[in-house]
């Protein structure tokens, strides 16, 4: 039976990992994000808090980086193609489109939103402090970005790396979750033949 990956990169603030979440829920599919780390971490023999503190972030110390973030990239790679193996589902972040794009169906969707609506957003729902908010926006997206250029050709935001990129803050999360699972059911109908 063939099924379809939903993959979704985010920019930090635009809601991806709720809005996984209830698309899943929707859908009826697994949604994995978190649980990524805890699988990744028994393969990498990395702490789970270690990752979590350390997969998109770059420090002062290159070679210590690009040696840590390869492993965490190697495990999480190897978690997310079993996890894919099992069947249809979400899975946010970690580059899950590219490392998934050549041998599964995925839908590649993009989330973004602006500036000040992001800000607002890590405040009112990730309980950020108001007055570092702007600094960790900023900060979040440059790690991601900074993650996937290590491991990929190509600009991360790039509209033509994804089949749907959508302005949650224009959308809302609700009708966000509505389009991307129309367009879940268009790519997971058998192709005419």
């Amino acid at each position: 039976m063939k099924h379809t990956i939903i993959t979704i990169s985010r920019q930090y603030g635009s809601g991806g990992r709720r809005i996984g979440k209830l698309l899943a829920d929707r859908l009826n599919i697994p949604c994995y994000d978190k649980s990524i780390i805890d699988k990744s971490s028994k393969i990498s023999e990395l702490s789970p808090n270690f990752i979590e503190k350390n997969e998109q972030y770059l420090s002062n110390s290159f070679l210590f980086d690009i040696t840590t973030t390869a492993s965490i990239y190697k495990a999480q790679s190897a978690v997310i193609r079993e996890l894919a193996e099992k069947g249809s589902c979400v899975i946010v972040g970690r580059c899950a489109d590219r490392i998934l794009e050549r041998d599964f169906s995925c839908l590649k969707v993009f989330l973004y939103a602006g500036f000040e609506e992001r800000c607002r957003r890590a405040v009112a729902e990730y309980g950020k402090e108001e007055k570092d908010v702007r600094d960790l926006v900023k900060k979040v997206d440059r790690g991601r970005e900074r993650f996937f250029r290590l491991f990929h050709e190509g600009d991360w935001k790039d509209a033509t790396n994804y089949d749907l990129c959508l302005d949650t803050g224009r959308f809302g999360m609700q009708h966000t979750v509505d389009i991307i699972e129309q367009a879940y059911h268009m790519t997971s109908e058998e192709e005419p033949v």
